[in-house]
């Protein structure tokens, strides 16, 4: 090859800010929920990140590395031997132990050491002065290799070529993993060179015939076909005088310039990833629609729940305990009777009977409040899981199925139990604002007082004559505004427990507008490229 190709071209800082802005917003996107298309836009990401990644940021971040040619292909295909004639030279090992090359071998001109791309860094690199000022000849471990890690290391080499030339043999043209980069490598706008190895003399004109059928197929017919002759001689070399035609192709679309290849794989590429952030935006719409119905279906469940007993929802309580408590404490002889006898009710021995009943009565009230919270949360989540699991899509199902049981019911038990002592903590304030409260303290003490109004917002009788006795006060007001601070601690529990449901929902991605951002993307780059 006579290639001396100078790199002139050049790209504004905002294009690889743009890049790079494009790559953070991509990285960032989740799609989690199983709508239709999402495995394909999971890949999408993936290509993208790998584009961006492997070829487009370091490209345009290092605009004066040399032109990346990548030769690749099947197993056996012969490309080793192919880039030793190439530049003349046995450079890389060639052979009949399959896969020969297990490390990317990267050949360079000397005098471009200092410019290297980013490529370099995952490649056995060698300098020799066969390979022309400005280009980086690559020898790639083989596409179908046997070891994921040569597949993945020879799919990252094509992401990050500039030129590709895919070898293949009479005996493996027709494989699918060559032909899916092939099309890949297409799309994106690559430079590309077919070449046919080990063709032997019976069947060339035949091979040939069926591979630009094939290639017209596949819409490549554009693509240069080379065939090479089988070496019958088994020397693992290919004379110039018959790689010459792909060395003078190498001539024709490199030696003017290699920024003319670098440039127009950099704005293939470009394309790609605009399509792809179009792609991945419709995607995200999907997701966002779903989401928002699986959460509209959680909603509805509870409201329901919140509006299930009515006004009166209070009364299904379990307060039977309670009730014989405060019957037996306000009988003839119990603890809360006779407290307007200012003698006996100053008695210390009287005053520790009061405060012993009242807390045992507190520790029931405190746990049927908690037990009927738990209820109502529970009840609404199986009213979310069932409407979930009979969506006629799969996210209301998936959805259903985030939640473990049994951190559900320990977030359940744990909300609850905070949303009864804030109620109580609310009873206390509305006792201590009654008129008349400060007599009720001196006898029953600010806990006593807060117990018996809690009591008799959940229609203890007994409760409700005791905290009128003890205030000499109506007390109706008070007991409707501690229901109505009750039916906020339901309320609570049950939102809580649609909130908990909903959470695998809560990520950004997911939000009405989330799609908005990788459209900004792509309008950017549409704007630069």
């Amino acid at each position: 090859m006579s290639m001396r190709p100078i790199k002139t071209w050049s790209y504004p800082g905002n294009l690889l800010d743009a890049l790079v802005d494009t790559r953070r917003v991509v990285n960032g996107v989740e799609l989690p929920l199983p709508t239709a298309g999402v495995a394909e836009a999971r890949e999408t990401i993936q290509r993208m990140l790998d584009q961006l990644d492997h070829h487009l940021i370091p490209r345009v971040r290092e605009e004066a590395s040399p032109a990346i040619v990548v030769v690749a292909g099947s197993t056996g295909a012969g490309k080793s031997t192919v880039v030793n004639a190439l530049v003349g030279e046995q450079l890389t090992p060639s052979g009949v132990l399959r896969p020969t090359t297990r490390v990317p071998h990267l050949f360079h001109h000397p005098l471009d050491t200092a410019v290297l791309s980013d490529v370099a860094k995952r490649a056995k690199v060698i300098a020799t002065e066969a390979v022309p000022r400005g280009l980086a000849l690559v020898d790639s471990p083989d596409l179908d290799s046997v070891r994921g890690e040569n597949r993945e290391i020879a799919r990252m080499l094509l992401e990050a070529a500039d030129l590709w030339i895919f070898v293949t043999t009479a005996a493996r043209y027709g494989d699918a993993v060559p032909w899916e980069a092939l099309r890949a490598g297409a799309d994106r706008g690559a430079s590309i060179a077919v070449v046919l190895n080990r063709v032997t003399v019976d069947v060339a004109a035949q091979v040939r015939r069926e591979l630009v059928d094939r290639l017209a197929r596949e819409h490549l017919e554009a693509l240069p076909l080379f065939v090479i002759p089988e070496d019958t001689h088994r020397q693992a070399t290919v004379p110039r005088d018959v790689v010459g035609g792909l060395g003078r192709w190498l001539d024709s679309v490199a030696a003017a310039s290699a920024a003319t290849i670098v440039e127009r794989t950099l704005h293939g590429a470009a394309e790609s990833v605009k399509e792809w952030l179009e792609t991945l935006a419709e995607a995200m719409d999907d997701q966002s629609a779903a989401a928002k119905d699986v959460r509209s279906e959680v909603r509805r469940c509870a409201g329901q729940a919140e509006h299930e007993g009515g006004d009166r929802w209070w009364a299904t309580i379990p307060t039977g305990a309670l009730t014989a408590r405060w019957e037996g404490a306000t009988a003839d002889g119990g603890a809360l009777f006779r407290l307007r006898n200012s003698m006996w009710v100053r008695r210390g021995h009287a005053r520790e009977q009061r405060d012993a009943v009242l807390h045992e009565i507190y520790g029931d009230l405190l746990e049927a409040v908690e037990s009927r919270l738990v209820y109502a949360a529970s009840s609404v989540a199986e009213a979310m899981e069932e409407a979930l699991r009979r969506a006629e899509t799969g996210v209301g199902p998936w959805l259903a199925e985030r939640r473990d049981p049994r951190d559900a019911r320990q977030a359940r038990e744990r909300q609850a139990a905070d949303a009864a002592r804030r109620w109580l903590h609310r009873c206390q304030e509305i006792a201590l604002a009654l008129p008349g409260s400060e007599g009720g303290i001196q006898v029953v003490g600010e806990p006593g007082l807060t117990t018996t109004l809690a009591s008799a917002a959940l229609g203890i009788d007994q409760a409700r004559t005791t905290l009128m006795v003890l205030t000499s006060q109506g007390v109706g007001d008070a007991v409707e505004e501690a229901r109505g601070e009750l039916n906020a601690a339901r309320r609570h529990c049950v939102n809580r427990e649609a909130l908990d449901m909903m959470r695998p929902t809560d990520i950004p991605s997911l939000m009405p507008d989330a799609s908005a951002k990788i459209r900004l993307r792509r309008a950017e780059l549409r704007g630069l490229l």
